[in-house]
């Protein structure tokens, strides 16, 4: 009976580490990095990225959620870039934008800092042994260089409305290519 009351106090501990460090990890990853938002699908209502609706049989609605460390070219590049992947995916050869909005809400947000501290010395000692005495290096903790402080960002919000077809001509002058807007590479952003 011992051993069976150990192998289930050991689960109870594993489980209550298990929430606690669950429970740390969402903690932290509900406040914003203030860091560039790349190209990616947003996984929730809150998190950063593109995400899009059918408003009728050919108009899409894009967002893109980005920090304000994201440049406003690359929001705007990445909504059109999904635009044309969504026009892409249902058959359409050509976009052209209806609407444009932007908007900025201040969030609190998380931003690494790197520290300027030189590097540190080593603290030398001096042992003696019968055979004389020598200086050693005692290595000691470095400071971190880093730290990660709590910053005032804004999430932006950069929403456009798009009609798609297949010929060019239905749309006028102002349409886009889906096949010329995704040749376009995405680049990474600079940070």
């Amino acid at each position: 009976m011992n051993t069976k009351r150990k192998i289930r106090n050991s689960r109870i501990l594993v489980a209550a580490i298990s929430t606690t460090l669950s429970l740390a990890i969402v903690g932290c990853s509900s406040t914003p990095v203030a860091a560039p938002t790349p190209y990616k699908s947003a996984n929730s209502k809150t998190a950063y990225g593109y995400s899009s609706e059918k408003v009728s049989e050919n108009e899409y609605k894009i967002l893109f959620k980005a920090t304000d460390k994201t440049p406003a070219d690359k929001v705007q590049q990445f909504a059109l870039y999904r635009a044309a992947e969504i026009a892409q995916e249902q058959g359409y050869s050509y976009l052209t934008v209806l609407k444009t909005n932007v908007d900025k809400k201040p969030v609190i947000a998380r931003e690494v800092m790197a520290g300027k501290e030189k590097p540190a010395v080593f603290q030398t000692d001096r042992q003696c042994t019968m055979s004389g005495c020598n200086e050693v290096a005692q290595p000691m903790e470095t400071p971190n260089s880093s730290d990660v402080v709590k910053t005032r960002i804004n999430d932006i919000y950069f929403t456009i409305n798009v009609r798609v077809s297949k010929d060019k001509a239905s749309l006028g002058k102002s349409a886009f290519s889906v096949q010329e807007v995704l040749a376009e590479p995405l680049k990474p952003n600079k940070g």
